[in-house]
């Protein structure tokens, strides 16, 4: 027996004895970009159990779900973005560069969104058929992405230290040179600001939308590698590097660091749940993940999962929370146990989460994203 089947063993075998009988999971499916397999690992959220591998071209990097039961997939070398229907289906493959680097859908769901960091390229497609609508020259290569619900796009290049914003509307392009490298960036929820993780001044760099002047500059105990808001955007985390703990930054009214929590070893990918209000925070080099109650701003349960949890995703509901484990290859299913829900068993859960399963989901995961069933 390979050590993947048993820990898909032991994880049914550990949700059989330690959970009620009558949990129903999620009505969706886990979409798991399997790299090194070139193909999407489909887990059926209501079984927990594998529904199908759906074989691609290339060698899958993100998933991206989308309106209508479709899913859009990355395959970067390949320059393909690949639609699945809600049936699970390949319905089409697209080539939209030579390669490429990262993809979104907007908001609205009106437009994919592909970056080629090579030809220094952002790109506007249409989701039915794929068909490019606009290609938006660049000054610098494309390292992180995201999109504002007014469909402004911000781009940082990452060791060139340059941030972009391309308006989709207008078309309109705004640029800052900073002197070091750069992170990942944030929209705050009314966008009319962006955050920045600056890597040369360690710090969260607020910069104002969408002229780009700097508002505020805070620094950090750790470098700022991993952003996450919580559900109503109302909070930011921050980990990376430098410190086993969490900042949270309050991005509205006062800009400021409003504390920084221990969490866990070596925090890295987070991701939230929205009720209960909790953290997940996932050993970057280690195999656990340490869930915070965003609240009390108090660690509430440590759960062991696979080998490097290396991204978090939160079903809809905020029942579950998957963890991918890039390195044991498999995804860890943590049951979130909420006081309302379970009003007969309070002493049962003393803890923010207990390992519910794991799944095995192929060679190299590298992205996980939930698409829920169509009726």
């Amino acid at each position: 027996m390979t050590r993947r089947e048993w820990l898909a063993l032991a994880g049914f075998a550990l949700a059989g004895a330690c959970e009620p009988k009558k949990h129903t999971g999620f009505g969706g499916y886990a979409l798991v970009a399997a790299s090194g397999d070139n193909s999407i690992t489909a887990i059926d959220l209501t079984t927990f159990q594998l529904a199908k591998s759906i074989p691609l071209s290339g060698s899958p990097t993100a998933v991206v779900p989308g309106p209508a039961g479709r899913s859009y997939v990355l395959t970067p070398v390949t320059g393909r973005v690949h639609i699945l229907d809600a049936d699970l289906n390949l319905a089409g493959s697209y080539r939209l560069a030579d390669e490429l680097s990262h993809m979104r859908l907007t908001q609205d769901g009106k437009r994919v969104i592909a970056t080629a960091a090579r030809s220094r390229e952002l790109i506007e497609a249409d989701p039915a058929d794929l068909r490019v609508i606009r290609r938006h020259k660049l000054h610098a290569e494309p390292s992180f992405l995201d999109v504002s619900a007014g469909n402004v796009v911000a781009v940082s290049s990452g060791e060139q230290g340059m941030v972009e914003l391309v308006d989709l509307a207008s078309g309109r392009q705004t640029q800052l040179q900073l002197p070091a490298p750069v992170g990942d960036v944030r929209f705050r929820a009314d966008g009319k600001l962006l955050l920045l993780a600056n890597y040369g001044a360690r710090s969260l760099t607020a910069l104002s939308v969408p002229d780009l002047q700097t508002v505020a500059d805070l620094p950090l105990a750790m470098q700022p590698q991993n952003l996450c808001f919580n559900a109503d955007q109302g909070q930011l985390f921050v980990s990376g590097d430098g410190m086993d703990a969490v900042a949270i930054v309050f991005p509205y009214n006062t800009l400021e660091v409003d504390q920084t929590v221990l969490a866990g070893r070596d925090p890295g990918p987070m991701a939230c749940s929205a009720a209960p209000a909790y953290l997940f925070v996932a050993s970057a080099n280690g195999s656990d993940v340490c869930i915070l109650n965003i609240d009390t701003r108090k660690v509430i349960g440590i759960v062991e999962v696979g080998e490097k949890p290396s991204y978090i995703c939160i079903t809809p509901d905020s029942r579950y929370a998957l963890v991918l484990d890039q390195k044991s290859e498999d995804l860890a299913v943590i049951y979130i146990p909420d006081i309302a829900r379970n009003t007969l068993r309070t002493n049962r859960y003393k803890t923010g989460g207990s390992l519910f399963t794991l799944l095995p989901v192929g060679n190299r995961p590298v992205h996980v994203a939930i698409t829920p069933k169509l009726a």
